[in-house]
């Protein structure tokens, strides 16, 4: 007897082995079936295995992809209703039941579910505007139209509010000379913007998107680097399937010390192109007229052009990383100061995570190497700067469409002009509240 029973448990144990190698075979066939856009095939395979791996969020997120891809909205609902249960900090799905809500035609859930969504300072900047557009689609079907504000409030420390040199001397031709040194001070920053995006199209088509951007910066003593900044960019928006086209103009106006300094006019076509659900390409062409405002500085009048390139990978359903490559070149209009023509080029990488529904975190870095164009007969030199900008926020959600965020920013410039190197530390803590 206790042989046969020894037997039984053999058999059992090597069949359920071979049943969990069955499923598993299936799911990465499933998978494969998915990643190569056969939503049909993924749908069939996926729907087979779900019952046997309900409490696993990855199988349910890609049934539910699956299914709204071909058009079954309820079981794509469900799926990622399931999701959300099993893994609520998951953004890609809560965007992905917005969607599927606006499908069914539950306007005031799919509302709901994208103001949350959008509320995230996680998501990137692309994917806030798909987010606008469906918002203005979703929020009162009749007029299209959609508003929102975010403000930012933050207290700062900045190590080097003058941008002193990393040396208390710099060498020139004909011998050395001081250099200013580092003023540190504290400051209160205020930024607001207001986004509208009217819808003119049906699924795909045209809207219009207004976007007004407003900072205050204000030193406790460092009074002379008080800014004050005002910019309203309007710009048209086309959608497809797999594309977004933008066309946007830009006005703004920036004040240093209460005296206004610059004004610039700007033109900026953009593209972006979906490779996939999780792979996109995004190109702009910028450009720039740069007036500045006070008879000393007329001479920096520039004409800036600026051509960037930027692939963004979603790692996962709570993270994505984009880095993006930039070519830039400004000439001026007149005068004869050697610091305004020059070229510089700029390799930047973003990453995001977020860890739970309430904590994410964003970490940047940048390089960037500058060259001016004209001869320093004072340094003997055609100047040359080497770049870098780390910086690593951490925000967590106090309640709905309130938030904290901490940021810490390091940049560093070496030139071989050594007047032109510097170093400097900034911390904010602050508040920022969606309305």
């Amino acid at each position: 007897m206790k042989k046969i029973v020894m037997l039984w448990s053999s058999l059992i144990v090597a069949a359920s082995l071979s049943a969990n190698s069955d499923i598993e075979v299936k799911y990465q066939e499933a998978m494969k079936t998915y990643k190569n856009k056969n939503f049909k095939e993924s749908y069939r395979l996926f729907s087979q295995l779900y019952l046997s791996k309900l409490s696993d969020a990855k199988l349910n997120f890609y049934l539910g992809r699956s299914a709204f891809e071909t058009g079954h909205y309820e079981v794509a609902l469900a799926a990622f209703e399931r999701v959300e249960m099993l893994d609520p900090g998951n953004l890609r799905n809560r965007l992905e039941m917005g969607r599927t809500y606006f499908m069914l035609g539950m306007n005031e859930e799919a509302q709901k579910t994208f103001e949350e969504v959008l509320q995230n300072p996680n998501i990137p900047k692309n994917v806030r505007t798909n987010i606008e557009l469906y918002l203005s689609k979703v929020k009162g079907a009749q007029k299209k139209s959609f508003t929102y504000a975010n403000v930012d409030f933050d207290f700062l420390y900045d190590s080097n509010v003058n941008y002193g040199s990393l040396d208390s001397e710099y060498n020139i031709n004909t011998g050395t000379l001081p250099a200013e040194p580092e003023r540190s001070d504290i400051a209160w920053q205020l930024y607001g913007d207001i986004v509208n995006v009217y819808d003119i199209g049906e699924k795909n088509g045209f809207a219009i998107k207004n976007r007004l951007t407003g900072l205050i910066k204000d030193y406790k003593d460092e009074n002379d680097y008080d800014v004050t900044y005002i910019g309203y960019i309007p710009s048209l928006l086309y959608t497809q399937t797999k594309s977004l086209s933008e066309l946007a103009v830009g006005i703004d106006s920036l004040s240093i010390a209460s005296h206004e300094y610059l004004r610039t006019f700007s033109v900026i076509p953009r593209f972006e192109y979906k490779h996939s659900t999780t792979l996109r390409s995004i190109a702009y062409f910028k450009y720039q007229n740069k007036d500045f405002q006070r008879v000393q500085e007329k001479d920096l009048d520039a004409n800036h052009y600026e051509l960037a390139y930027g692939v963004q990978k979603v790692l996962s359903p709570r993270s994505y990383v984009q880095g993006n490559l930039i070519a830039l070149q400004e000439k001026k209009k007149g005068g004869t100061r050697i610091d305004v023509d020059y070229s510089e080029y700029r390799a930047i990488v973003n990453y995001a995570k977020q860890f739970t529904p309430i904590i994410g975190t964003e970490l940047f870095g940048e390089y960037r190497r500058r060259n001016y164009d004209d001869f320093s007969t004072l340094f003997g030199s055609t100047r040359s700067d080497n770049a870098g900008t780390v910086a690593a926020t951490l925000n967590a959600k106090v309640w709905n469409s309130f938030r904290v965020h901490l940021k810490g920013m390091y940049n560093r410039v070496d030139s071989n002009q050594d007047r032109y190197s510097y170093q400097k530390y900034t911390i904010a803590f602050g508040i920022n509240k969606t309305f």
